[in-house]
């Protein structure tokens, strides 16, 4: 028995291999996704770094809440001094190479938030920054930073290299990866460094801010330290999720992104740093601050799932694991030797934007780089990617229209070729070629399939719209199998009610077609935006026009239209005059193995039965017997002589079942080279980049971001991961799409009925508790979409019997509601001014001091503001201010100046817990000659470790659905504020 070719285009063989294929691309990066790559066995591989003495201290870090404005902030500073006290004695490092600053100096003052919302706000900081230096073979010798001639445009040695951590975490969550796994990395880093033996080429600045949560103030304080000018590349390291592996999240540039390049798990792409500049990404780090305003070149490294994790009391040690702090912790080492090693003069030199307010470190070049299944990693300038789009957007439709070319002149196009003619220049006698079916399947197919996926993620947005929140890979499953069966549906039947052997090139030359318009936009993209995240388009581009160059290679194969039309017609004439003959009179000799079948076929016929009376008197009986004639054995003589002639006149191969004759010749194993051209890198790209996107959306819901974005990109990516199949799907046989049915259909049912959160993906609901310190009036406020923080509020004793005011429009956080309710049965107790048992509402009053000193008749106004146990206040106005100064410091220019319309709010922030603020305003008259303004001053209170501080957000946390988890809706869990007209 003959085995058949397991490579050759046949049901089995295609069902087989594009199946193994997927599943064995797919599952590993699957693992990848959701596993962290295990820790070393020795915590101490390399001299200096102990990753058992990383984890203790992320322990100590993350024990409490430590926000800003809290007195456990102000241990983790303390903590952090007698760390790096700690690892100088430890390491035997002088003053001279290792020094230490507590800064408590640092001021900063701004007219506008450098995020550019929408209403401008002004901004008084006092920072409390730990800052390290640890010098470097080629820093100048001696305390060089405090020569006052060291101005911001002046090279200081060879610059050296920043890296940077928030201490702070937000009031609502622990902080063990946000960022805790930053900060003792940076810790790791210093103690590595400061010994002789692993010191540094060029020096290192390790940068421990505070109050990054509010606004990335500690950053943007740093600006006035006297180390900023010799710094010129950075590494900041943050957590905008909790856990998993460390993402590179962006970069300024293909030289520092090298860096990071030998990492022994790379993971991260440049989409990601392209969502960021395009806004796409609105959440924001100190990375904006170092490379925006301080005009640094670097790298932003970051955890960015789970988010539902994030700025909540899961954030701790208990769901954080050493696997992912040795991740960043690795990757970062390896990046901070190579950029503190460069003894070139790639980060030195003039700006190309020529800004002497900024950093001269010369300029890099935009990259292009990705991860490849977290072991490798590409990367490239986008300049390269640029020419190399532009070459195959000229090139590629030039060589397939001169390959075609070439076959017409070869006579083998057959592609859109419906008939020929037997006679050389003449259209007589038309032979039907076939070579317009399939021309329109695919895109019909494309179409119908991708409507029906793009109308999927509709539904669900409409139905269960956070069904994908707790349930990613539901979502997948169902859009994956759902485009996969419906385009099989498609395809299959029309190839089955019209065979075509060119259906699978029509196929691949749409791809190739849709590719090069997309190629076209990301072109356009590349060089007008410096967008690189469309490289993924540029290998598909690159695939399909390979995959087309084979298809039309193939023709070579097949006989020229001219000698096939002729055979067809010689045999259609041969067999025309079969059928004309009358009578014995023309016969032909048969063969003597035809006069011996004719024999035999005698000797079966004397060998039936004798008729008998149910015989019919026409015809044969059930075996339908008859006589062979001699006319009868003529025409099969001449029917086996026109079969053996066609045979030898060069058909090789029979077609496929029904499909054209000429089809037969066409190489059976092509198509498996046209698959691992158009599959597994491909494959590999889209899955992995698809994966990655969206989960870092999938629970953006919560923060009242788009419900239908995450549904639609895990649409695109459904489509774009099997488009490299589709040309041969029609060959799939029925059992894998007959399967795929089996599965839209069960995960469809689950996706609309299923509750969307789970204990371990926490629905995120955002809590505060004002007071009116004026009135005592107090109200509670949990900000969420208006179904489930229903549910939530429903389940707190304060709030039954309470009525409920939900409202949209004015909610703090945009896309999301804000539901309130009287909150007198929860008095916040932020203040301790009573003993207990007295009403906290009794001490309200005397939460909050301030005055206000009019300037003569003039538009101006001097306030004096202080609180208890708070350094978080801020002054609102119910008209513009045109300028103000608090403690003397006017708005720092770097950070812009006030906006023409002028500013209806100032945030103001102490280091310590009595200095009151001055604050310095001044307004322009009304129309109506008032001078007066009015508004009121608002303080908040975070520090929540002390149970009964803030008795609702302890009940929430209390008596929530285990579903749900609690955040900060604003700076402050707990507002006080009062009045003033001046």
């Amino acid at each position: 028995m003959a085995v058949s070719n397991p490579l050759a285009f046949r049901p089995s063989a295609v069902g087989f291999w594009t199946t193994i294929a997927y599943i064995a691309l797919v599952v590993p990066l699957l693992v990848i996704h959701e596993t962290v790559p295990p820790p070393p066995t020795n915590p101490t591989l390399y001299s200096g770094v102990n990753l058992t003495k990383s984890w203790l201290d992320l322990t100590v870090l993350s024990r409490d809440y430590h926000p800003f404005n809290s007195r456990k902030n102000d241990e983790i500073h303390d903590w952090l001094l007698l760390e790096l006290d700690d690892i100088k004695k430890r390491n035997g490092a002088n003053d001279s190479n290792l020094v230490v600053f507590a800064d408590n100096v640092s001021n900063i003052t701004t007219a506008d938030s450098i995020f550019g919302s929408s209403t401008p706000v002004g901004t008084y900081f006092e920072g409390t920054n730990v800052i390290v230096y640890i010098r470097g073979k080629d820093d100048p010798l001696g305390r060089w930073w405090e020569d006052s001639t060291v101005y911001s445009d002046k090279i200081v040695g060879k610059g050296g290299v920043l890296v940077n951590a928030h201490y702070d975490s937000v009031s609502s969550g622990f902080g063990a990866t946000d960022d805790g796994m930053g900060c003792v990395t940076v810790i790791a880093l210093v103690d590595y460094f400061s010994r002789p033996e692993n010191q540094p080429q060029r020096g290192i600045v390790a940068l421990f801010n505070n109050n990054e949560e509010d606004g990335l103030w500690g950053a943007q304080a740093f600006a006035n330290h006297p180390l900023l000018p010799f710094c010129h590349t950075f590494l900041n390291l943050e957590g905008a999720g909790a856990g998993g592996r460390a993402n590179l999240f962006r970069t300024t540039d293909a030289e520092v992104t090298k860096a990071y390049k030998g990492t022994e798990n790379p993971f991260g792409t440049v989409i990601s740093s392209d969502a960021f500049s395009l806004g796409a990404i609105r959440s924001n780090t100190d990375y904006i601050v170092f490379n925006g305003v301080f005009g640094l070149r670097g790298l932003d490294v970051a955890f960015y799932r789970p988010r539902a994790r994030y700025h909540t009391n899961q954030d701790d040690v208990g769901h954080a694991s050493r696997a992912s702090l040795w991740h960043m912790l690795s990757s970062s080492l390896h990046t901070m030797q190579y950029l503190s090693g460069d003894t070139g003069e790639t980060f030195i030199g003039e700006r190309p934007d020529g800004d002497r307010n900024k950093v001269w470190n010369g300029g890099g070049n935009d990259g292009v780089w990705f991860d490849i299944f977290g072991k490798a990693f590409a990367l490239f300038d986008l300049r390269t990617l640029f020419a190399w789009s532009l070459t195959l957007l000229i090139a590629t439709p030039l060589i397939l229209m001169a390959l075609t070319c070439i076959l017409i002149r070869c006579d083998k196009y057959y592609f859109f070729s419906a008939s020929r003619s037997a006679y050389e220049g003449s259209d007589l006698d038309p032979i039907m070629l076939g070579g317009r079916k399939g021309m329109f399947r695919f895109p019909f197919a494309l179409v119908v399939a991708g409507a029906l996926v793009i109308g999927s993620a509709y539904l669900l947005t409409k139905i269960n719209p956070l069904v994908i929140y707790s349930n990613e890979y539901t979502v997948w499953a169902m859009m994956i199998s759902l485009f996969y069966f419906v385009f099989w549906t498609i395809m299959a039947g029309a190839n089955f009610a019209r065979p075509s052997a060119l259906h699978r090139g029509y196929s691949i030359f749409w791809l190739f077609t849709i590719a090069w318009g997309i190629l076209v936009a990301n072109t356009v993209f590349e060089d007008r935006f410096r967008i690189a995240a469309g490289y993924i388009f540029v290998f598909f581009h690159s695939a399909t026009f390979l995959a087309s160059f084979i298809t039309l290679c193939e023709l070579f194969a097949l006989p020229t239209k001219l000698s096939y039309a002729q055979r067809a017609h010689d045999e259609h004439e041969i067999r025309d005059h079969i059928n004309t003959v009358p009578h014995a009179d023309d016969l032909v000799s048969p063969s003597r193995d035809e006069l011996d079948e004719a024999e035999d076929g005698a000797d079966e016929d004397e060998s039936q039965s004798p008729p008998t009376e149910t015989t019919p008197l026409v015809g044969g009986g059930s075996g339908d017997n008859h006589r062979t004639t001699f006319a009868t054995t003529y025409r099969r003589s001449i029917s086996a002589f026109i079969s053996k002639t066609t045979l030898s006149e060069g058909d090789k191969g029979q077609p496929y079942e029904y499909e054209q004759m000429w089809s037969g010749n066409l190489p059976g194993w092509v198509w498996i080279l046209q698959f691992l051209i158009l599959g597994p890198f491909l494959i590999a790209l889209i899955a992995q980049n698809g994966l990655s996107m969206v989960a870092s959306v999938s629970q953006t819901g919560a923060d009242g971001s788009s419900l239908l974005l995450p549904y639609l990109m895990t649409a695109f990516f459904s489509i774009f991961l099997l488009l490299p199949i589709t040309p041969f799907i029609h060959r799939v046989t029925h059992h894998v799409p007959l399967f795929l049915l089996l599965v839209f259909t069960a995960t469809l049912i689950y996706n609309l009925v299923a509750f969307p959160f789970s204990e371990d993906s926490r629905y995120k609901i955002y809590f505060q508790q004002t007071v009116d310190l004026d009135t005592g009036l107090s109200k509670v406020n949990y900000a969420g979409l208006e179904e489930f923080v229903k549910l939530t509020i429903a389940e707190l004793p304060s709030a039954m019997g309470k009525d409920l005011e939900c409202d949209s429009k004015k909610s703090l956080r945009g896309g999301l509601t804000t539901c309130s309710y009287d909150g007198s049965d929860v008095p916040p107790n932020v203040v301790r001014t009573h003993p207990d048992g007295i009403p906290p509402q009794k001490g309200f009053g005397s939460w909050l001091d301030f005055n206000i000193t009019r300037v003569g008749s003039e538009t101006k106004a001097i306030f004096n503001i202080d609180a208890k146990d708070s350094r978080s206040c801020a002054v609102t106005f119910k008209k513009p201010i045109s300028s103000f100064v608090v403690n003397d410091n006017p708005p720092d220019e770097l950070f812009g100046v006030v906006p023409e319309d002028g500013l209806t709010r100032i945030k103001l922030y102490r280091r310590d817990w009595t200095t009151p603020w001055k604050v310095d305003v001044e307004w322009k008259a009304d129309s109506d000659a008032s001078t007066g303004i009015d508004g009121r001053v608002i303080c908040s209170w975070d520090d929540v470790n002390r149970p009964g501080t803030i008795p609702a957000y302890d009940e929430g946390l209390k008596y929530s659905p285990t579903w749900v988890a609690l955040s900060k809706l604003t700076s402050g869990l707990c507002e006080g504020s009062k009045s003033f007209k001046a």
